[in-house]
């Protein structure tokens, strides 16, 4: 069997990807002898990959091997903050050197980046990989559960569009750079944005808070009290909670979610802003 090659995402792979991320991360969690996530609706992926192919073509690719898609690393650049949105390669084909690749295509696509964003996985390779990157590796929990007498803040509203212009000023303020149109990405796959006027933003779909950014504390906590709300009787996940969010734990507690160390870690590096109060994006970081 021919080693696989790598080469530039194309528009035609994007199902694939899809496929191939199912499968690595139902057997990860398998690896830890956990039930997997039920696997997220294609049309979100094409929304999600879609987006990235167009604004970030120089930073997604895919390992090919028999004419099949294998794996695929997907990279952001956004006003000079790099972040890896993606890296799945297929169990079989894994620890064979093809996501050092792949990692390595889309880290040169950071290259003059003035600061660097990864979420991993608990996956041990995937943390000794980010680890050698040279980034700061920030552990993180996550909060689960079915939030319990939750209730929107009075100061949290609904968003719209004419909300957009405020997410670029957080953003550029927390993370030192602005998402742009990644938010009307987000937006496009079913998410619902909450907004604390003039103080901050949060985007949940799904009880899934999938973004939330302030200027401060305060309105960071209502922010997620709101997304909590949000949720009604869904199951809520809050992730991406490191020692730098510690206004997040006790929303999260108020509402009778659980702390579980099963999200993995932040790894940054450079200019990225005090990166708090911030719940990253696992797509668009």
């Amino acid at each position: 069997m021919p080693d696989p090659s790598v080469r530039p995402l194309q528009a035609t792979d994007i199902d694939a990807v899809h496929d191939v991320s199912v499968v690595a991360f139902r057997e990860l969690a398998r690896g830890f002898s956990e039930r997997p996530d039920p696997a997220g609706p294609i049309a979100l992926s094409r929304i999600r990959i879609g987006h990235l192919l167009a604004r970030d073509p120089a930073g997604a690719w895919v390992a090919e091997q028999d004419g099949e898609v294998v794996g695929c690393s997907l990279a952001v650049m956004r006003e000079g903050v790099w972040g890896l949105s993606l890296l799945v390669v297929r169990p079989e084909v894994q620890s064979g050197g093809l996501g050092r690749e792949l990692l390595a295509r889309a880290r040169a696509y950071g290259d003059g980046a003035r600061g660097w964003i990864v979420l991993a996985s608990r996956d041990p390779r995937a943390l000794r990989s980010y680890a050698r990157l040279g980034l700061d590796f920030h552990p993180a929990v996550a909060a689960r559960g079915r939030p319990r007498g939750a209730a929107m803040p009075p100061e949290v509203r609904r968003g719209d569009a004419a909300d957009l212009p405020l997410t670029v000023e957080v953003d550029r303020a927390v993370r030192g750079a602005a998402h742009g149109d990644d938010i009307v990405a987000l937006l496009d796959g079913g998410g619902d944005l909450l907004v604390h006027p003039g103080r901050g933003y949060a985007v949940v779909r799904e009880g899934v808070v999938r973004l939330l950014a302030a200027f401060d504390e305060g309105a960071a906590a209502a922010l997620l009290r709101g997304c909590l709300a949000a949720a009604g009787t869904r199951h809520a996940v809050v992730e991406w909670i490191t020692s730098a969010q510690n206004w997040a734990v006790a929303p999260c507690l108020e509402a009778g979610l659980e702390l579980r160390f099963d999200v993995g870690a932040v790894f940054l590096a450079g200019d990225v802003g005090p990166f708090a109060p911030y719940l990253p994006s696992g797509a668009y970081l």
